[in-house]
This record gives structure tokens, sequence and C-alpha cells, in this order.
């Protein structure tokens, strides 16, 4: 290993941020640094997540998680000698380092003992070891004859060999994320077989030969480790292998009792590195320093976006190059003290060193220098090079890394298509992408009447999505008198004259009236509660992540654990390969199996997450339609109908709008003096009856009689009887609202306010009618303060007028 020390003279600047330069993913600075005088190397312990550099006798390592670690390194002392290799217990107190390819050393952190392990020498070779969290073992020997299970006994100083599993094995790669190892076995190393060490046991996978091109014909392709990467990418487990002679990288995902082939990627040269950052899968073309980002969840599966460099942000101004350097990164991770960080070397400033090696998932290490970086997404810049406005939307509804700036991003997004007046089905197809995430989440927990939402959506026509990202045309279209889109999306609700209201009884008042003898108070009931039932999730219905639920009945059969991200699936018919001529054999084999299917997602994990990325129904009010409305940056028409399109995509993914849209919608309509529409809308049921929406109709009727019909209406329709008292009082309407008292059983109206209403008349026949309305059917009324001053008032006007 070289010095770790460069010089700090100016750096070339090769993949260095400039000055508004755009990048889809970069390293920030600084890095770890872990500059030992004559280290043995540079390792990554995946398990602890520690960066380890080995001396001749002592051990430093360093947490990942804080880079750029504030304090010094973590020493152990280890005795002098060779090191091919170093891993700390999952709990810390054990180090293991390896000696030769026949021993490993062992020593206690706590008590300073130390005791060794060997294999037989000349037949076996120590490949490598690891640590495990699986109850069957804690330590794991790769030899050349297989795996070794100990379990390690602190008491004795030693371990004891629980199994054995015996195979040829030539190389192994595990990753602690996964717990999964895969030995290459064969002439080629091309016949890998697994074993996944999760919290649950040991699960053993079928063996399986990727495929490998011929260069030439007489000669046959060796498979190398560094061609073999295992990727968690939503949870679900996959091997990737480069093909460099074919160009293109094969996918294979892992199910217990089947690999499955998933496709291929092109690659556009033989020297690629891989990583996986935030479930993205990340091709490396080195040679010509660009990075290739791809979702496996997204259809086709091409490239994200453009292929972009690799780049180094967060860079100090002076020591380095002339062309400059950013200070701050898009995450805003800014150094308050940039002096401090020190000048930039040409090491650090040099992208896609020789010494780089790419570590699972998301690590790069320089062995060369010493140094540590981590890989990040730059979510902005996805955004602002991608064309396709659904497929980015998608994309930023999966991100978890970054939830709250890929929540931020999809608000924007939708806002400025809305501000810039898209194409209608451009919008209602991103729309469409919110809520189904939202849904697909929410959908447990959501207390909406499921069968009111499918008349809903049944009767609400989907506008015609026949677009491809950007190329839909935003050019005016001149339309006939049927062809506005407030009109289409109205008469489609209208048309088929089905009742889908959905709320109506929850803003109902009790009908118990203390009008009558032996009547009883109850409370209002609340149209926004939240079921206590939670359904079972279907297993073939994707989560926003883009996981697969699994049956509750199928997780109360497994251990009462915590289920590890990567645990490996069971295959089923609904897995089958993408590409057919991959499948093979083992495509019509997994077809045969059953369906069981396990599960690693909580349904309503991201529910709960306070940073998930997903845009209930109240956020798009507040930060979308609020916000165009009150800046007034479009006109009411096309905001109607935006709103109408959100409403058609909630109701056919069964959201409950809240009332707040609804009420807005109505001022938005009222603006324009658009009251036939609005009609159609509340007669059709677009807008469920509701407290709030009545009394906005109420407030639109002083314009317009009939509206304020519609909103007395809707209030004899959720029982509002407070209200609906109190508008015919004010109109004057006495006798009317007496005899709606009597006839709904109503007692949530004082008998003082029909008293008062009749004094203010002037027509003491009317207060005398009201006065013995009362002594006939308020009970106990004569026993009442009331009694007393109101008798007084009616003799008095009776007296007056005799």
């Amino acid at each position: 290993m070289g010095k770790y020390q460069a010089s700090s003279s100016s750096s070339s600047g090769n993949g260095l941020s400039g000055s508004g330069a755009l990048s889809h993913a970069y390293i920030q600075y600084p890095p770890l640094r872990c500059d030992i005088p004559g280290a043995a190397g540079v390792m990554y312990d995946d398990g602890n997540k520690l960066l380890l550099v080995p001396s001749p006798s002592k051990v430093y390592s360093w947490p990942v998680n804080q880079q750029p670690s504030d304090d010094g390194p973590t020493i152990t002392p280890i005795k002098e000698g060779p090191v091919l290799g170093v891993r700390f217990s999952l709990d810390g107190k054990i180090l293991a380092v390896q000696r030769s390819h026949h021993e490993v050393e062992f020593i206690n952190k706590e008590t300073g003992m130390v005791f060794r392990q060997q294999c037989k020498p000349g037949t076996e070779r120590i490949l490598g070891l690891f640590w495990s969290d699986c109850p069957t073992c804690d330590l794991v020997l790769v030899t050349s004859s297989g795996l070794e299970l100990y379990s390690l006994y602190l008491g004795r100083n030693g371990l004891k060999l629980l199994e054995a599993k015996r195979s040829n094995v030539s190389w192994y790669v595990y990753t602690h994320e996964s717990r999964l190892v895969l030995l290459a076995s064969g002439m080629q190393c091309k016949t890998l077989s697994g074993y996944q060490f999760s919290a649950g046991g040991i699960v053993r996978l079928p063996k399986f030969d990727v495929l490998m091109t011929k260069a030439e014909v007489n000669r046959k392709p060796v498979l190398a480790p560094e061609d073999i990467r295992i990727a968690t990418m939503y949870g679900r487990l996959y091997c990737l292998q480069v093909d460099r002679v074919a160009m293109q990288l094969n996918l294979y995902r892992f199910y217990r009792d089947a690999v499955v082939p998933q496709g291929c990627l092109p690659i556009y040269s033989r020297n690629v590195a891989l990583s996986v950052v935030d479930n993205v899968l990340l091709i490396h073309e080195i040679d010509s320093k660009v990075v290739l980002l791809y979702d496996i969840l997204s259809e086709p599966k091409s490239t994200i976006s453009a292929p972009l460099p690799l780049l180094l942000r967060g860079a100090p101004l002076h020591g380095s190059s002339s062309r400059g350097f950013e200070t701050a990164n898009t995450l805003g991770n800014t150094s308050s003290e940039p002096d401090l960080l020190g000048s930039l070397t040409s090491a650090e400033g040099q992208i896609y060193d020789k010494g780089w090696v790419f570590v699972n998932p998301d690590i790069v290490l320089d062995h060369v220098h010493g140094l540590l970086w981590k890989i990040r997404l730059d979510l902005e810049a996805i955004a602002a090079s991608s064309s396709d406005i659904p497929t980015l939307l998608s994309f930023l509804q999966r991100r978890r890394h970054e939830a709250s700036k890929a929540k931020m991003l999809s608000i924007e997004i939708i806002r400025s298509m809305i501000i810039e007046r898209q194409p209608l089905p451009l919008i209602a197809s991103a729309m469409d992408v919110l809520t189904s995430s939202y849904a697909r989440v929410s959908k447990p927990l959501n207390g909406y009447d499921r069968t009111a939402s499918e008349r809903v959506a049944q009767t609400v026509p989907r506008p015609s999505t026949h677009h491809q990202g950007s190329q839909v045309s935003s050019a005016p279209v001149r339309r006939g008198p049927d062809d506005d889109p407030v009109s289409r999306a109205v008469k489609g609700f209208v048309e088929n004259g089905k009742d889908v209201s959905t709320t109506a009884r929850g803003d109902e008042e009790p009908s118990t009236s203390r009008w009558t003898q032996g009547s009883s108070d109850q409370d209002d009931q609340d149209s926004d509660y939240v079921s206590s039932r939670v359904e079972e999730p279907s297993a073939n219905t994707p989560a926003a992540d883009g996981f697969k639920h699994t049956n509750l009945r199928d997780i109360s059969k497994m251990p009462s654990r915590r289920l590890d991200a990567g645990e490996i699936e069971s295959s089923g018919t609904t897995f089958q390969a993408k590409n057919p001529s991959m499948a093979g054999e083992s495509g019509r084999q997994v077809r045969q199996q059953s369906h069981r299917e396990i599960s690693v997602v909580d349904p309503l994990a991201a529910l709960r997450d306070a940073t998930s990325p997903l845009i209930s129904p109240e956020e798009m009010q507040q930060s979308v339609f609020n916000v165009i409305e009150e800046e007034m940056t479009v006109d009411s028409t096309f905001l109607v109908a935006a709103i109408l399109e959100y409403m058609r995509s909630a109701a056919a993914e069964q959201i409950k709008v809240n009332s707040g849209l609804h009420v807005l919608l109505v001022q938005l309509l009222a603006q324009e003096q658009r009251y036939y529409e609005l009609w159609q809308l509340v007669i059709g049921k677009v807008l469920p009856p509701s407290r709030p929406v009545a009394i906005q109709l109420l407030e639109t009727g002083t314009q317009h009689e009939s509206t304020r019909k519609l909103g007395m209406d809707m209030l004899r329709q959720i029982h509002g009887h407070t209200e609906y008292i109190n508008e015919l009082l004010l109109e004057g309407r006495i006798l009317e609202g007496l005899r709606y008292v009597r006839q709904n059983k109503v007692d949530s109206v004082a008998p003082a306010s029909f008293l008062e209403a009749a004094i203010s008349s002037n027509d003491p026949q009317m207060l005398a009618c009201v006065f013995r309305f009362c002594l006939d059917f308020v009970p106990n009324f004569s026993h009442t303060p009331d009694f007393t001053m109101y008798s007084s008032i009616v003799s008095q006007q009776c007296s007056t007028s005799a």
C-alpha cells in the first residue's frame, strides 16, 4: 500500500464539481481519512460499519456513519505478524485477525485473552470469515472445502464446530446487509451456491450457473469475484453479474427455492463498477467517468436520466485548482468552518482513481491514499434533467434516504405543471402516481367507504393518456361546448345518476330531542374517524416502495422476530424472468413452485414515517391548490379542472378527500359564476354532503338563490339541524322551523331562539303561537326561566295589540 498523504498541489480537476456543474451522483467532501504509517491496508467491516486499518501491532477503526469522524480512531492492540483480514464480532467484543490461509487469531478486547483456530494445512485454505447473528452459529469460516459454522465459547476461550457444509469453493462473496454468502465453484467459477444466515435460520439456495459469453472459440472465460455483486433493492435480493465480453449486466433474483433471471442491462465499457444508493443501481463507467442510474421498478428498464459524471462536492476553495469547487452541496451539508477542513489534496481531487474499490452498497475505499467516500444521489439534478414527469414522480415517491426532499420536489413538480398549464392528461397521470403511492400505504388505515368509492371511480371518466413523457403537445386545442375539461369531468360524475356520497352520515347530528318527553343527548359523530380494524393486505399488492405485502396469516406463522431487510422470498408463479431467453429451465421450474412468499415489509411503516415522501390529500390542498389560488398564478377554470382530476384520481384509489378541497372548489366556481356546474357537482354527489360545503354554499347563495337552496338541502340531508334552523330563523320562516323541529325531534336549538325571532318580527300573534308551541311540546318549559321572562313579554304585547 502506498503512502497515504499526497501532496497539496493543485488538482488536475478530473471529475471535480465546478460552479454550476450538474451531476446525478456525487461524493461529499471531506472523506474519512485514515493516515496510518505502516498500515497493511484499508478494510471495511460491513457488519459493524467500521473502517479498519491494520498495522503490524494495532488495528485502527473508525465508524463510517460519523463521516467525517470528530474523534480519533479506536485502537485495538494485536500481536505483531502478518494480517490478511480483520473483522469485529457484531457486539464489538471479539476481534478476528486472519494471520494466514490456515490460521485465524481471536482477541477478546475485554480480557485480552487470545485463542486461535486453524484448518488442515496442505488440504484446506481459509478464504475468509464473517460473523453472524443467526441463532444457529456465531462465526462462519469460508474455506476451500466449504463452510464451517462455529459457536463462540468465551468462558473456554475457544470455538465449537457446529456444522460443516462441504463443497469445493474457489472464492466467495458475502454482504452483511443481505446475510447471504455466494460460493463459486467449477472450472470457470460460474456455478454459484448460496446460504443466507438470517435471524430465522439458515436458508440454502439452489445452485445456479451464470451466463458467460465466450470471447474466443477455444477459450473459456473464468468468472472473477469482482464480476459478482450481491445487491439489495427494495427489499429484494439480487445477484448482479458483469459479463465483460457481452457488455451487459445480468440480474438474478433470489427466492427460497429458485434463482430467477431478471433480464440484463447494457454496459458500455469493460471497466465498470457497481453501487446501490437508496435502492437505485449505479453503474460506474470508469473509462468514460460517467454514472448510469437504473431504478429496477421503472418500466421499461432504462436509465433514469442521461449519464453524467460522478462529481466531488463541498471541497474548499483554497488549495484547489483554478477551476474552483463548490463549497456546499445540494443537500445543504456545508461546513460552518471550511478552513478547518484543510487543503484539497491531489489524491482527494481524483475521481475514479486507480486505488478506488467500490464496496457494497455505496462505499468507495481508496486503498492507496487511505480515504473513504460515500456516494450520494442528487434528487434535484435528477428532477431537473428528467422529461418523463409521471416516471419521475414515481421515482421520487420511492425514495427513503431523502424522503423530505423527495416530497418537496414532488409538490413543486405537480404545482409547476398546473401553473404552466401542462396538458390535462399529463397532469392526470402525474396525480395518479401520487394517489396510487399514497393509497398503497394508507388503505389499511383508511376509514373510507370502499363500496361508495368504487362507484365514484366507475362514474369518473379517465382522461386519455396517450402521451410519452414530454411528447404531449401543450398547444391550445379548439374545443366545442362539450369539450371543456370541467364539463367532461362533471358529466362523467353525473351521467350514471348514482349516489356516491361517503361522508354524509359522519356529519349527522343525533335525532333525539329535548322537545319530547324522555329524550337523551348524544354527541355528534366524527366523520374523519380512523378504523381500528386493519385489513389484511393482499400478497400481490405492491407497496409504495415497490415491495410486496404478505398476508397477515402467513406472518402469524413465522417465528416471533423482526424480519431482515433482505430476507429471501419463496418463488411463485407471479415472478417470471424478464428476459425469456435467460429463463431457461429454471424459469419453467419456478412457475411450478408454491405461491408462498415471505414479505419483509411492514405495510404501515411508510405511513408512520414522518419523513415519508408520500403526499396526503391535506398536503395536496395546502401546498398545491391553496398556494396556486392565493398567488393567482393560473386562471380559475384550469385550477378547477386540476382539482377535479385529483378528486377523480383519489376516488379511483379509494382515498378520502378532505372537505377543505371541496370548499375551495365551490369558491372557485362561484367566483366565475359557474352556478350550473356547481349544481351538477352537488346533485351528482361529486361534492359529498358535509357541513363545510353546505355553509360555503349558503355564503355563495347570497348572490344566487338557487345555490343557497342547495346549501339548505344539504344541511337537511346531513341532519345539520342547528345550522338549518338558524338559517330559517334568519329568513323569518319561524313556523316552518317549528314544523321542522316537531318532525325531526330536534333538541339542539334552544326555545329562546324561536321566541327571540318571534319578538324581532313584531308580530304578537307569531309570538303567542311560538310561546304556545313551547308550552305544548317542550318538557317542563313552564318551570324554566324562559317561561317567566317570555310570558310577561307575551302578555305585554297582547295587551298592547288589544
